[in-house]
């Protein structure tokens, strides 16, 4: 145990402190890039804070990701495990499922177009297609509405042609 202290210590400290310092950089960055993005944009400053927030989790959750994956990674290499197959058949796996999942990446696409043209936000009464009801969640994959039944719809954005916003005040 000693050993394996003297031997990878140093290393797996380095590399826990590259995590934590990356998660909190990460944070930061995207912080003050996603303010500086939305400043001004709109008058109702808590649509403006909702839409930051939401955005911003987004970019985060995927930056740590990342963040685990070179982690994972480093330390695998760490103990000698080659990982230049490990990289390579991950690029491999990856455009395989990238052919099996286009509906997947249009509805992702379509819902970080969503956030960002903030063409309705949670709390907004909106209909999209048949369907008319209050946006309870948006994410990146769906958009769920409840309608005054009660009846919930997970709508995928992909398929999302064209959206009536019944709250949003006019645009000028």
């Amino acid at each position: 145990m000693f050993d394996f202290i003297k031997i990878y210590g140093i290393n797996i400290f380095l590399i826990i402190i590259l995590f934590f310092c990356g998660k909190f950089i990460l944070k930061q960055i995207v912080k003050k890039i996603i303010k500086k993005l939305f400043r001004d944009e709109t008058k109702e400053k808590m649509v403006l804070e909702k839409r930051v927030k939401t955005i911003e989790n987004i970019v985060i959750k995927i930056g740590n990701v990342i963040i685990y994956v070179i982690i994972i990674l480093m330390t695998l290499n760490l103990f000698g495990v080659n990982i230049g197959p490990i990289l390579a058949g991950t690029g491999i796996i990856g455009l395989a499922v990238s052919f099996g999942a286009q509906s997947l990446v249009k509805d992702f696409i379509s819902g970080l177009f969503i956030l960002i043209e903030n063409q309705y936000a949670i709390g907004d009464i909106i209909s999209i297609d048949d369907k008319k009801g209050e946006v309870i969640r948006i994410t990146l994959r769906s958009t769920i509405l409840r309608d005054d039944k009660g009846t919930i719809f997970y709508i995928p954005n992909g398929v999302i042609k064209s959206v009536q916003n019944f709250s949003q005040d006019k645009i000028s």
